[in-house]
């Protein structure tokens, strides 16, 4: 991505939603998956103009608290070299369903509209959509 020709207010608007679209995408596959199949994958959707690289993918992934380490994965180089890349997977302990990911989702994050939605956990401090309960999601899964 060519960040020196966006303003940072629209850098972080579009990192806010390669953050959501990355939680979405692991939590669509079966497994975990590389920062390669992550970008891919994200090409393959064609929400983005260009699908960012992925060092910046493996800065957005390691933000997210949604986002785990679930092992390694051997991949084979061009040259014949092998190396272990990381597997991320969203927090299967965490979210659910896809209606947990909106409710889990950091403030950073958060659409417009999720914004005004969020109240401040009371545990946690963070602001997170409360529904029906006094916490958020992320408290009552992690007692």
């Amino acid at each position: 991505m060519k960040y020196h020709r966006l303003s940072p207010l629209n850098v972080a608007k579009n990192n806010s939603r390669l953050r959501r679209a990355i939680v979405r995408i692991l939590f669509a596959s079966d497994g975990g998956m590389t920062r390669s199949e992550v970008s891919t994958k994200l090409h393959e959707l064609g929400l983005f103009r260009e699908a960012p690289t992925e060092s910046s993918l493996a800065a957005l992934i390691s933000k997210n608290a949604q986002v785990i380490k679930v092992g390694y994965a051997k991949v084979e180089l061009s040259n014949g070299l092998t190396v272990r890349n990381m597997v991320f997977d969203v927090d299967r302990n965490l979210i659910r369903c896809e209606e947990d990911i909106e409710l889990t989702m950091p403030y950073s994050c958060m659409t417009k509209s999720m914004k005004e939605q969020a109240q401040r956990c009371p545990t946690c401090r963070q602001m997170r959509i409360i529904e029906d309960t006094d916490e958020c999601l992320a408290c009552l899964r992690r007692v």
